[in-house]
C-alpha cells in the first residue's frame, strides 16, 4: 500500500541557534555577527520555503526535505557582492531550519508507523548506507517541487537532503535520527558522537623565538591552529577544526566543492575562521603570518582551484600572498605548499650544508630531501587514517581520543587518552602505537590479517574498536608514506649515510613514538638515532618568519631551491607500494 505525504513546513530562523552554529554564541565576532544577523533576518524568513514529502512503500519510508531555492540564491547574491559574513549566515540559518524540519518529520513519521504497526530499523543516508545515485529513486518516490539530482548525483538546490527508512515489525524500535557517527561532518555542532570534545591545541614546535611579536597560523586540512607573541613569549594559543570540513574532510572533496559553485562560500568560509583565530589569540592589527597547502591557500584566495583535481595538477599561483591581513608563505607545486616551505625553513634548508630528510605526516604525506645547495619534494596521498579518518572509531586529537597503547605489566593493553577523559576513540598517535602493539603480540600478521580468535575486530576500551577494515586503512596510508619516502632517497642521488638528520613533523609528530613508527614499517629502522620530531612545522616555520627580518626571503630562497616530482608517474611507486604494505621494520 502507498502512502504520500507533501507538506510544507514553518521554520523561522532562530538567531541563538545560528549563532552558536557559527561558534561565536559569545567572542571577539559576536557583535558583528550579530548585527549582520538582526539585518538579514527578514530576508531569511522570506527566503526560506521548507517543503517535505514522506511515501511510505513496500517495508520502507522515502523521504525528501529542502529549504528551496530562493534560501541558496540568496546566499549565492552575498557571496557574490563579497559579504562573505552574511553569505555563512544565511547557509547557517538554512542549515538550522532543515535540522528542525528534520525533527519534525520525525515526529510525523512515529503516527504513520503508528498507523501501519511498524517501527523503524535503520535510516539509509547516501553516501555512508547507499551510493548516491540512490537519491534518484528517492526523489521518485517522494517528489518535491524544484528538487532534483544533478549529473554528479548531488542534490540540487543545495540546502536539500533525502533519505530512506527501513520498517521493521517492532513497534518499539525507532532509529529515523541522522546517525552522527556515519557523518563526514566533525564540525557540525550538533554532532553527538563520536568526535565530541575539544581539539587539543597543536602549536607544539621546535623553534624557541628571541623577539617575535604578532600572530602565526598554520591552515591545516584538519584543523587551524595559532599562537600569538609577544617579545619572543608565547602569550596565547588556539586551535579549532577546520570549518571547510562540512564540504568534505579531504582536499579534493573541496575542490570538488570549489567546481560545483561553491568557492565563494569555500573562501568565505576560511576567511572567517582566519579572522575568528586572530582574535581568539588576541590578535588584531599587528603583523600576521600564515602557512597552508596548496589547495587551503588557493581556496582561501578565491583562485581557480580546478587544476588542482586533474592531471597535471597545476595551481593558478603558487607566490607568497596576503588575505585578511595574513601574509601568507608561497608553495612549490600543487602538492607541495607553503606548509612544507615554512616547515622547511624551521628546520633550516635553507642554510644547512648537512644533507637532511624531512617528512611531514598527514593526509598528504609531504616530504624534502636535501640542503641549502638543492632540495627535491614529493607528496603521497595517505589518505586521512592518520587524522582518525576512516576508521571505525578514528578521530582527531579531541579530548578522550586514546593517544597511546602500550603493554600492560598483567597482560593485555594499557590505553591514554587526551587529557585524561573517558575514550571516545582514537587519533594518530594511537592508531600507529596500537597496530604496533597488536603486531608484536600476534593479533595481526604482517600481512595485516587479524588472527582468527578476534573475529574480525579487537576492542581496546568500551567503545573503541579497531577493526580488520581499520587495519587494511593503516596499511594503505603507512605503504603510500614509506613508499614515497623510499624512492624519493633513491631519486635524489644522495648516499644514505650522509644524511644526517630525518625530521618528523605534522600535527601530531612531536607525540609520535619513532620506535613503534618504524615497527610497523612507516619509517625506516635504518635511521633509527637521526629521527627528529620536530611538530608543528608549518607554525613554527611562521613564527621565525616573523622573528626574523629576512624571513619571507628565505622562504623564497627554498622556493626557488626546491624542485618536485609526481610519485603516481614514478615507475617505481606501484612496486613499492606494494612492497611495503606488510607490516614489517625493514
Amino acid at each position: 500500500m502507498r502512502k504520500l505525504f507533501a507538506e510544507k513546513i514553518t521554520a523561522a530562523p532562530d538567531k541563538a541557534e545560528v549563532l552558536k552554529s557559527m561558534g561565536c554564541e559569545s567572542g571577539p565576532l559576536y557583535d558583528s555577527v550579530s548585527k549582520e544577523f538582526d539585518t538579514l533576518f527578514e530576508r531569511i524568513r522570506d527566503a526560506l520555503d521548507i517543503r517535505r514529502s514522506i511515501c511510505a512503500e513496500d517495508g520502507r519510508i522515502y523521504v525528501t526535505i529542502s529549504a528551496g531555492e530562493r534560501i541558496s540564491a540568496l546566499s549565492d547574491e552575498l557571496f557574490a557582492r563579497g559579504e562573505g559574513v552574511g553569505g555563512l549566515i544565511v547557509n547557517t540559518a538554512a542549515d538550522c531550519a532543515m535540522f528542525r524540519a528534520d525533527e519534525l518529520t520525525a515526529e510525523r513519521i512515529k503516527y504513520i508507523c503508528a498507523g501501519l504497526g511498524r517501527g523503524v530499523g535503520r535510516r539509509l543516508e547516501a553516501p555512508a548506507d547507499m551510493p548516491l545515485s540512490e537519491q534518484a529513486a528517492v526523489l521518485k518516490k517522494a517528489p518535491v517541487e524544484g528538487v532534483s539530482l544533478t549529473e554528479g548525483f548531488m542534490l540540487s538546490p543545495v540546502k536539500s537532503m533525502c533519505y530512506i527508512l527501513e520498517l521493521t515489525d517492532d513497534a518499539e524500535v525507532f532509529k529515523a535520527q541522522h546517525d552522527c557517527s556515519k557523518c563526514p561532518n566533525r564540525s557540525c555542532p550538533r554532532r553527538t558522537a563520536p568526535f565530541k570534545g575539544r581539539f587539543e591545541i597543536i602549536s607544539d614546535f621546535e623553534y624557541s623565538a628571541e623577539r617575535a611579536s604578532g600572530v602565526c597560523i598554520d591552515i591545516g586540512t584538519t584543523t587551524v591552529a595559532a599562537v600569538r607573541l609577544e617579545n619572543g613569549r608565547i602569550a596565547a594559543a588556539h586551535s579549532e577544526i577546520n570549518r571547510q570540513r562540512r564540504f568534505g574532510a579531504d582536499v579534493l572533496s573541496r575542490i570538488e566543492a570549489a567546481g560545483r559553485g561553491r568557492g565563494g562560500e569555500l573562501r568565505s568560509v576560511m576567511e572567517y575562521q582566519l579572522a575568528g583565530c586572530i582574535r581568539a589569540v588576541g590578535g588584531g592589527g599587528e603583523r600576521t603570518v600564515a602557512a597552508g597547502n596548496t589547495a587551503m591557500v588557493s581556496l582561501l584566495m578565491g583562485y581557480d582551484t580546478s587544476g588542482l583535481g586533474t592531471y597535471p595538477f597545476l595551481a593558478q599561483s603558487l607566490e607568497r600572498c596576503s588575505c585578511g591581513g595574513a601574509e601568507l608563505v608561497g608553495g612549490i607545486s600543487a602538492f607541495v605548499g607553503g606548509d612544507i616551505v615554512s616547515g622547511l625553513y624551521m628546520c633550516g634548508f635553507d642554510r644547512s650544508s648537512d644533507v637532511c630528510l624531512f617528512v611531514d605526516l598527514g593526509t598528504n604525506g609531504e616530504m624534502a630531501i636535501g640542503n641549502k645547495d638543492a632540495i627535491l619534494c614529493t607528496s603521497a596521498a595517505a589518505g586521512p587514517a592518520f587524522e582518525g579518518g576512516r576508521l571505525s572509531c578514528g578521530t582527531g586529537s579531541v579530548e578522550g581520543a586514546v593517544c597511546a597503547v602500550e603493554a600492560a605489566a598483567g597482560g593485555g593493553l594499557r590505553t591514554e587518552t587526551i587529557g585524561g577523559k573517558k575514550p571516545c576513540g582514537i587519533c594518530g598517535t594511537g592508531v600507529v602505537e596500537l597496530t604496533a602493539e597488536l603486531l608484536k603480540n600476534g593479533c595481526i600478521d604482517s600481512t595485516g590479517r587479524m588472527a582468527d580468535g578476534l573475529s574480525g575486530e579487537f576492542r581496546l576500551t568500551d567503545g573503541v574498536r579497531f577493526t580488520q577494515k581499520d587495519v587494511r586503512e593503516i596499511q594503505t596510508a603507512k605503504s603510500a608514506i614509506r613508499a614515497g619516502i623510499e624512492i624519493l632517497i633513491a631519486e635524489s642521488g644522495v648516499c644514505e649515510r650522509d644524511i644526517k638528520t630525518v625530521y618528523i613533523a605534522g600535527g601530531f609528530g612531536k607525540r609520535l613514538n619513532i620506535e613503534k613508527a618504524c615497527a610497523i614499517g612507516l619509517l625506516p629502522q635504518r635511521f633509527a638515532g637521526r629521527y627528529r620530531a620536530v611538530g608543528n612545522s608549518s607554525l613554527g616555520g611562521c613564527v621565525k618568519i616573523l622573528d626574523s627580518r629576512d624571513g619571507f626571503e628565505r622562504t623564497e630562497y627554498i622556493r626557488g631551491t626546491a624542485k618536485d616530482f609526481s610519485l603516481a608517474e614514478n615507475e617505481k611507486f606501484a612496486d613499492m607500494y606494494i612492497k611495503y604494505m606488510e607490516f614489517s621494520d625493514h
